[in-house]
């Protein structure tokens, strides 16, 4: 502690001590516990493209990007600009009104979709828009059933904590909604099993990085449309961490060529990490709920004038030919290094998955993420471990990454495996 003028003024280290204290009150001491068991007991100051700068000092790249939150980075320059002139003239909006910036957000996302799954609705998170994804095809269809993967995670509120199979999600809070039931991921006959004539929906990632980026084989989905369609079942695709460019396409259904889904969800990197911002969208068919029940679901905060301003913006810079390029060179550099480190360390590192720049390291250790993790922040990367697979590490960088920054990265890993041993 020294003193300024007539002021005690804590060191960065003390400071640091004294936040975690209080945290640990306000928020919960098991959380901090567990945090600082991964390296990541950090509060952010400074924060700007790839980097941000903890309370003590300390510089961390980020290399996970809050699984899509910050696809562009920290406090990207246009989407800043995009949100003060917003600031200028605008505010959440009133949602019992119409809204220009809605519509021009919903005219971008409809440019952007496969098929004519063309209609939106707004919320603020990704767990809500699972939520009306789910009241739309119960609704539309009037049957309750929805199937979804054993491994996968679409949210922990209401219908979207019920598709869930983890039991750390579900254990506390049960019994769940009715009428949920869970499949293997990428098993077409377990699905063909499953599926029955009072399915409402399936509703499915492109890929699941929660389980270690797990990959369905090519023709899983147009299987999946085929099976939705002879059943008259709705099929909903969850993009919120797939979409925006993750896989080298503006959204990950597109590698399944041919196959458009009923309801596509994207939340996290729809305002770039300035805004709070999710969208269902639905094909003109599933819309013609809506004429019957005009007002069944309403958010006072969803689809804010704002937030659409902003998420407009993020579409401009990521929906380019040449930034997509981008992103799968970027994918492409941190692939070679990869099978670099598996050349190096074989007995430490199984596998990797990689597409675009949604990608994971697979450890042989079953529960190696957890150290992994820790060393990894102790080289300065802030990286997580997938919350269903704990021998896989997640990296899933913003865009904007620089080939230096991805060459820190393979480096940070090459640092932390030789820890392992």
């Amino acid at each position: 502690m020294r003193v300024k003028g007539d002021a005690m003024e804590l060191k960065p280290s003390d400071k640091k001590k004294d936040l975690l204290d209080r945290y640990a009150h306000r928020f919960g001491a098991m959380r901090v516990r567990t945090m600082g068991h991964l390296g990541l007991d950090v509060f952010e100051t400074t924060r700007e493209g790839c980097v941000s700068v903890d309370i003590d000092g300390r510089t961390i790249l980020d290399a996970l990007a809050l699984q899509g939150v910050f696809n562009l980075g920290r406090r990207h320059p246009a989407i800043v600009e995009a949100m003060r002139k917003g600031l200028e003239r605008l505010d959440l909006g009133n949602n019992f009104l119409m809204s220009e910036e809605q519509l021009m957000l919903a005219d971008k996302l409809a440019a952007t979709t496969p098929g004519n799954v063309n209609c939106a609705f707004f919320s603020s998170t990704g767990s809500e828009a699972v939520d009306l994804a789910i009241k739309i095809a119960r609704g539309y269809t009037g049957r309750s059933g929805i199937i979804s993967a054993d491994e996968c995670y679409h949210g922990i509120t209401g219908f979207a904590l019920s598709t869930n199979s983890n039991p750390d999600y579900i254990e506390p809070f049960g019994p769940l909604m009715p009428g949920f039931s869970h499949v293997p991921f990428g098993d077409i006959d377990a699905l063909r099993k499953e599926i029955s004539d009072d399915t409402a929906a399936v509703i499915f990632e492109p890929m699941i990085a929660e389980a270690g980026l797990l990959i369905p084989p090519a023709d899983f989905f147009g299987k999946v449309r085929e099976l939705c369609d002879e059943h008259d079942t709705l099929l909903i695709i969850d993009e919120v961490v797939t979409g925006l460019g993750r896989t080298g396409k503006f959204w990950a259904i597109e590698h399944s060529a041919g196959v458009v889904p009923d309801i596509i969800i994207s939340a996290k990197g729809l305002t770039a990490g300035m805004y709070p911002m999710a969208a269902t969208m639905f094909t003109e068919d599933v819309a013609d709920f809506f004429l019957t029940y005009p007002y069944c679901h309403y958010s006072s905060t969803g689809g804010s004038d704002l937030g659409c301003v902003v998420a407009s913006a993020m579409i401009d810079i990521v929906n380019r030919p040449e930034f997509l390029r981008e992103i799968n060179e970027k994918g492409e550099r941190l692939a070679r290094g990869y099978r670099h480190l598996l050349e190096i360390h074989p007995s430490i590192l199984e596998s990797y998955g990689q597409i675009g720049m949604h990608t994971v390291l697979r450890l042989a250790d079953p529960a190696g993420g957890f150290r992994m993790n820790r060393y990894l922040a102790e080289e300065g990367i802030f990286a997580l471990l997938s919350t269903n697979n704990t021998a896989a590490i997640r990296i899933q960088p913003p865009f904007i990454i620089s080939d230096g920054e991805i060459d820190q990265v393979i480096d940070a890993l090459d640092a932390s495996l030789k820890k392992m041993t």
